[in-house]
């Protein structure tokens, strides 16, 4: 349930956890995790990769500090109007309990707040159940893509506009926009 968790941003203890879930999750799908592989690269180090741009990597843990998910946001820096989600995982016996949902707003929020209008991610075509949730937020499929990897992956993009932030909002959108949330 995701008022039972705690989603912050990513510190060095996280790191085996994060592994740990991910590979999880590829295994899941028939994939294998490498760390090797350049598209992974960033989760050797997600605080250096992230937060060097701007962006933040969160992790939500339960009331037993069991890892539960992460999310990620890749602030372009080609592009000043564009956010990338990036590494979107919940653990299984977690899915369907709003943490994605919960996730993905945060990162949309935090991107807006960062003055970003456009919000893309690319995503693996074996993940259905992820494509759903950003198509029912309504989310915008954009592409297709062939990632050079050690899973041979295809990856469909999505894309959504950002409005700009609510004046209505309140502390917790400031919270949450800086990069700290309480579920």
């Amino acid at each position: 349930m995701v008022t039972d968790c705690s989603i912050r941003p990513f510190e060095a203890p996280d790191l085996e956890d994060v592994h740990s879930l991910i590979g999880d999750i590829y295994h899941e799908y028939g994939m294998t995790l490498n760390l090797e592989d350049e598209v992974e690269r960033h989760l050797l180090d997600p605080a250096a990769y992230f937060r060097t741009g701007g962006g933040e990597f969160w992790v939500v843990r339960d009331m037993n500090e069991s890892l539960i998910a992460t999310a990620a946001v890749w602030l372009d820096p080609d592009d000043q109007a564009a956010a990338e989600l990036k590494s979107l995982y919940v653990r299984k016996v977690n899915r369907r309990g709003g943490f994605g949902r919960l996730l993905v707003t945060l990162a949309m929020r935090y991107s807006r707040s960062r003055g970003r209008r456009r919000f893309v991610l690319w995503s693996d075509t074996r993940l259905t159940a992820a494509h759903a949730l950003y198509e029912s937020m309504g989310f915008q499929r954009i592409g297709e893509r062939t990632i050079i990897d050690s899973n041979n992956s295809r990856e469909f993009g999505f894309e959504i506009e950002l409005e700009p932030p609510s004046t209505r909002q309140g502390a917790r959108q400031v919270a949450e926009e800086g990069g700290h949330a309480e579920g």
